[in-house]
């Protein structure tokens, strides 16, 4: 297996002009997204071992691309293990940190705390060089209990906004109330936009701005600014946008283009498109829809990726793992896909597109859509379906009930085992499957491998088979179905090690948390008020 010594991968990843890199390779960091999140190598994304099948083929379509990966080093033979299956799934350009994320520490390079470091980073720059206007969550409460007529819009997800919000809140997820925007102005004598913390906040108001809206401000610190001024958010709410009008609609998109085409996205004809997309598996490209979830689903482009532009602002390193491969944004021929391409371009992305006309245009050519929201088949799934035996919840209860059952393995990640696992079963992360197996199962002895996702268990039983276990089964049925057949049961065993496979989410823990993380985003920005960058 190739590796890579840390200095030669700090040379390879300092882009020349200091910016957002722009690189034609993948650089992945294979441990868990906790201990990512604890410390990686900067412009890293975070792909855990266990979802290398799951991910590769919309992050790394061309099997050719080079791939860089890294794990904690110190003996963690994750990354290895990681090359090992891509190379099984006919990836040819893989290479390894040598020492990995210790050796990077110990030649003295920085390392970045959190997660979309590169997008909030981008975010508070922004903010620092651009003017965007904000409000903290007491001048909004006070401008509302004087009756002024504010409108709120909240920009997440449809999810993160039923979750909670604003009592006043409106859900307008990522680029959606752009298309509102001059509806929006002529409603309310000033408009609100928020998130949960920062990042979609700013780019929100920002884009106000550059599309030449008054009058339109962040929320400082979002929902949870609200909260940390010891106000409440509201559960479940349902208020969405309508439809706008065709004059709101008219202005937003012919503005949206001229902003696009000034930073330098081109506009490509359905045919390039196809053209492009025929080519993905031998050179990487990623075509994201910026449309809701429902148009989406009613209709999309095969391989287009569902990544509202809010939200790819704020993950574009999740998503554009190959930052220097073209990225094609798509819409219904209106403002969404424009702005995406817009902001992708002041990120610093250098080719970037968008499909003229959108959906509409590319069904009008002659080519096929696909409906609902199926992920790509996992890689290797066919084969290593083959390498075990697979059980239903008939074969799975007759084999519990003997006095000498096989041993239950579940391998998901620890929220769900935590939620739900079949009763008595021992847990083995995937992520870590060959390190701690051999404390909950003998090899020469029975064992059904259990996950909520049952591909996980196929992958696992496979890797088991490849171990030399003498007999591996694995259950079929998804997790969302054992109660129906089997006796399950919730939290860790009492012997699981700790595994950090879970994000820690400020605004779901303490105060002191949402404080220390909103602290941790404001000093991004520091960096940029020194215009020397120092």
């Amino acid at each position: 297996m190739n590796t890579i010594s840390a200095d030669d991968l700090r040379q390879r990843l300092s882009p020349p002009d200091g910016t957002w890199p722009r690189r034609a390779w993948a650089l992945f960091d294979v441990r868990e997204v906790g201990e990512a999140q604890r410390g990686h190598i900067p412009s890293a994304t975070f792909l855990p071992r266990r979802m290398l099948e799951f991910r590769l083929p919309e992050l790394v379509p061309a099997p050719a691309t080079a791939v860089v990966l890294y794990d904690r080093g110190d003996g963690d033979a994750r990354a290895h293990r990681a090359a090992a299956t891509l190379a099984r799934l006919g990836y040819t350009d893989l290479t390894c940190l040598d020492g990995g994320l210790a050796a990077w520490t110990a030649a003295g390079n920085d390392v970045d705390t959190g997660w979309n470091v590169p997008c909030k980073d981008f975010g508070e720059r922004v903010l620092v060089t651009g003017d965007v206007p904000y409000l903290t969550a007491d001048e909004l409460a006070a401008r509302l209990a004087e009756g002024q007529n504010i409108g709120a819009y909240d920009v997440r997800t449809g999810r993160e906004y039923r979750d909670g919000s604003l009592p006043v809140s409106i859900s307008a997820p990522s680029f959606e109330w752009a298309l509102h925007a001059k509806d929006m102005a002529a409603a309310h004598d000033a408009i609100v936009i928020h998130c949960a913390g920062r990042t979609r906040s700013i780019i929100g108001a920002a884009t106000a701005r550059v599309l030449g809206m008054a009058n339109f401000w962040a929320l400082e610190n979002g929902t949870m600014g609200w909260r940390l001024s010891d106000r409440d958010l509201a559960k479940g709410q349902a208020r969405e946008l309508g439809e706008p009008s065709p004059e709101s609609r008219k202005d937003a998109t012919e503005r949206a283009r001229k902003l696009a085409t000034d930073q330098g996205a081109q506009f490509m004809a359905p045919a390039d498109l196809k053209a492009l997309l025929d080519r993905r598996g031998d050179a990487p490209a990623y075509l994201f829809d910026t449309r809701t979830t429902r148009d989406f689903e009613a209709g999309h482009i095969p391989h287009a990726i569902l990544l509202p532009g809010g939200q790819a602002c704020q993950r574009a390193d999740d998503f554009a793992a190959v930052p220097g491969a073209p990225v094609v944004f798509v819409d219904d021929g209106d403002a969404r896909a424009a702005l995406s391409a817009y902001w992708f371009r002041r990120m610093g992305f250098p080719r970037v597109s968008v499909l003229e006309g959108g959906v509409a245009a590319w069904r009008a050519a002659g080519h096929q859509v696909e409906t609902g929201r199926d992920r790509p088949m996992p890689l290797g799934l066919s084969e290593a379906e083959r390498r075990s035996v697979p059980w239903d919840a008939a074969m799975m209860r007759r084999a519990l009930a003997v006095s000498d059952p096989p041993a239950v393995i579940d391998v998901g990640p620890s929220k769900r085992v935590a939620a739900a696992h079949l009763k008595g079963a021992r847990w083995a992360p995937r992520g870590f499957l060959e390190d701690r197996i051999g404390a909950v199962a003998d090899p020469s002895a029975p064992v059904v491998v259990t996950a909520w996702q049952p591909e996980q268990a196929t992958f696992a039983a496979a890797t088991l088979a490849d171990m030399g276990y003498r007999s591996v089964a694995r259950l079929t049925v998804p997790g969302r179905a054992w109660a129906d057949s089997f006796e399950v049961e919730g939290g860790l065993p009492a012997d699981a090690e700790p595994t950090l496979d879970t994000l820690a989410i400020p605004y779901r823990e303490s105060r002191e948390s949402m404080l220390a993380y909103l602290e941790w985003e404001e000093k991004l920005g520091e960096r940029h008020r020194d215009p020397s960058g120092s």
